[in-house]
């Protein structure tokens, strides 16, 4: 008898869908044929059921143009320091280097394929500096006069090779 009753709900609630303007997504529930909603299954949900599975239907068959935007910028927490702004734009963007009384800018003399041991490097404005720490450094493809930055630290200097992006312990010895 309860089942019977729920067909009966059901077989009523689809003609009055079918006798009214369907919306623009309709349910696949109410273009089901009455042999193929009984062989669903769906004739064994009570009316409640029915609605639900309908209204779920309707719900993932909407556009997904229709859904609410997600808003990020919301979410985001923007950051006053400029430090933390400048973080990884360097990545982005090519960065100009500031030049201190901490570094500075210069050319390696001729052209360099590898170093080995204590390699001394003479620069363009005439200094020579030499490798601290004993390393074997080779370069792909060979470096003719690569700029270098030499900054001071708390253990000495280091240079750093630009083109090859490859940092070097040095000293000074003339």
């Amino acid at each position: 008898m309860r089942t019977t009753l729920a067909l009966l709900a059901c077989l009523s609630g689809l003609a009055v869908c079918v006798a009214s303007p369907a919306p623009a997504t309709a349910s696949p529930i109410h273009s089901l044929t009455p042999e193929e909603f009984s062989r669903a299954g769906l004739n064994k949900l009570t009316p409640e059921e029915l609605l639900f599975l309908d209204e779920a239907l309707m719900h993932h068959q909407q556009p997904v143009a229709e859904e609410a935007p997600v808003k990020p910028a919301e979410k985001i927490v923007k950051s006053t320091d400029k430090a933390a702004a400048s973080f990884g734009a360097e990545q982005v963007t090519e960065v100009k280097k500031v030049v201190t009384e901490q570094e500075l800018h210069a050319h390696i003399e001729g052209t360099i394929e590898s170093f080995t041991g204590r390699a001394v490097f003479v620069l363009d404005n005439g200094q020579i500096w030499q490798q601290r720490m004993p390393e074997t450094v080779y370069f792909t493809p060979t470096l003719v006069n690569p700029e270098v930055i030499i900054t001071r630290g708390f253990i000495g200097y280091k240079m750093l090779i630009v083109p090859a992006n490859r940092i070097v312990f040095v000293k000074r010895i003339q």
